[in-house]
């Protein structure tokens, strides 16, 4: 269903990010993308009203979690 959220796959952070209301401006958003890179996809997530960003900073060596930071995208 709609909202969703689409960006370029190869792309950190949040450019070339939009939020996508219906089928024919998703349609629209992947045949622009693919214009300008063919070879990478475009990754389409659920749009969640209300929800928060957030990052987690963390290493794994396998058996014990160290956690180095939680931050809020606002």
């Amino acid at each position: 269903g709609y909202p969703v959220l689409v960006r370029p796959s190869y792309v950190l952070g949040g450019r070339g990010m939009e939020i996508v209301y219906d089928e024919t401006r998703l349609e629209a958003y992947i045949a622009e993308s693919t214009e300008i890179s063919p070879s990478r996809p475009v990754l389409v997530d659920r749009f969640l009203d209300d929800a928060i960003e957030i990052d987690v900073d963390a290493l794994y060596d396998g058996e014990e979690l160290y956690l180095g930071g939680v931050m809020e995208h606002i």
